[in-house]
């Protein structure tokens, strides 16, 4: 898996645990706008995933939340 999708899936799972953007900013060192752009790129694959294909990693990281 390429670096950059890492941080995609890593801001994502850090919003699937409650943290508010500012919080995942702060963890990942960008800002929290930076942080809303790799959720919501996430959320529309994830939402999209019968029209579009998706890693495996996606697909395992989306079975530990199930109310995605």
């Amino acid at each position: 898996m390429a670096k950059n999708m890492a941080r995609y899936y890593q801001a994502w799972e850090l919003r699937q645990q409650g943290k508010k953007f500012r919080e995942i900013g702060k963890i990942m060192y960008i800002s929290s706008e930076r942080a809303r752009t790799l959720v919501s790129y996430i959320n529309f694959k994830i939402k999209h995933q019968k029209q579009r294909r998706i890693s495996n990693e996606l697909i395992e990281l989306v079975k530990k939340y199930p109310n995605t």
